[in-house]
């Protein structure tokens, strides 16, 4: 990666590939994005960082990484559905069974949508991978996490959220936090305005690719006295101009390598991958529908040492009513730092763990 021409340069403001920085790709479709946070992948890996590689398009964009020239001396993990079964040359595993440990024993960690049953599965369970970012608390190198389209992160975020609000909150607060638990964020995204403002001035690179009609946000529009606008609306895919955190803003260019994934290509047959899935995962929920404040009885009689069954039968429910709601809760305090119905009841347990057991055993 060369800047060939800076337009105003403040002081040392080389790009760094070593820390915990957030970089993001802005762009038309076709434009290059993707291609250039591979890139930025590769300087990543060359200074021995892993890369996790999360939220491709749907037709399999990340396992491009299976046929780059670090599939053969690179150990690769593929992350799949819990009801999928993945048949390749490289470590697989469900995306429940992912631990941080496994960022020490691979290089390159990839989760792609061709390997679940539906994105909606998929989708969910990544939301456990980036709550496990909040438990990295030591590391000798930062971890990459390419995330190929930001907007995903919301909807993600919104299969756990009670609101749309609290999903954008949420992944603002990780953005703005991941530098602390050692992660390099690497995003991209075909409008500027689906970044929340509160996101952006957290970017310490942008990579600005071809415009297109779109042409630079309003609040950019002062980078046009340095560069014409034409010139910016349809640049090649290995053009970019950057700006940094500082100010510092150039034009500059990154080897467009050929192995990130073709428009219509089949990617799976190309890396030699087979997938099978199986049926849905049902779980199962109650019938009864429980409001927060009955949610607050729950926890609180479970607190006092009721069992499952004391719980059900003065709240007229089955015994699973109770279990549900208390592992939910556990769930949330656990993910989120509080349960989301305690705290709209303003109950003092919003962040409490409350221990219990599964219906049928009855001790408290």
């Amino acid at each position: 990666m060369i800047i060939h021409r800076w337009g105003r340069r403040l002081g040392s403001d080389d790009i760094s590939f070593k820390e915990a920085l957030t970089y993001l790709s802005f762009g038309v479709r076709g434009s290059g994005k993707s291609t250039l946070l591979e890139h930025i992948g590769e300087q990543f890996l060359k200074n021995r960082c892993p890369v996790v590689d999360l939220f491709g398009s749907r037709d399999g964009e990340g396992l491009a990484w299976l046929r780059s020239p670090y599939a053969d001396d690179k150990k690769i993990l593929l992350l799949h559905g819990d009801n999928s079964s993945v048949s390749c040359s490289h470590d697989s595993e469900p995306i429940s069974q992912y631990s941080l440990n496994d960022l020490d024993h691979y290089d390159i960690i990839i989760s792609s949508s061709p390997l679940y049953s539906s994105i909606d599965k998929e989708y969910l369970k990544l939301n456990d991978i980036i709550d496990l970012c909040y438990k990295r608390r030591s590391w000798t190198h930062p971890v990459y996490m390419v995330v190929r389209e930001a907007a995903n992160l919301i909807y993600s975020r919104m299969k756990v959220s009670p609101d749309q609000n609290f999903a954008k909150a949420s992944i603002t607060y990780f953005v703005r936090e991941a530098r602390h638990t050692g992660f390099s964020l690497g995003l991209d995204t075909q409008k500027m305005t689906s970044i929340d403002i509160d996101i952006r001035v957290t970017l310490d690179y942008v990579f600005f690719k071809s415009l297109g009609i779109q042409g630079l946000p309003s609040d950019l529009k002062w980078l046009y006295r340095y560069y014409i606008p034409l010139s910016l609306q349809n640049m090649h895919p290995s053009e970019f101009l950057l700006l940094t955190r500082k100010g510092s803003h150039g034009i500059g260019t990154f080897p467009y390598h050929n192995w990130h994934k073709r428009p219509g290509e089949d990617i799976l047959h190309h890396v030699g991958i087979e997938v099978e899935h199986g049926d849905e995962l049902i779980e199962t929920k109650p019938s009864y529908q429980v409001g927060d404040l009955q949610h607050v009885e729950i926890c609180e009689l479970r607190k006092e040492g009721y069992t499952f069954k004391q719980i059900a039968d003065r709240q007229g429910t089955s015994d699973a009513t109770p279990w549900s709601h208390i592992k939910t809760h556990n769930e949330e305090v656990e993910r989120l730092g509080e349960c989301q119905k305690c705290k709209r009841a303003k109950s003092p347990l919003s962040t409490a763990t409350i221990t219990g057991e599964k219906p049928g055993h009855n001790t408290p």
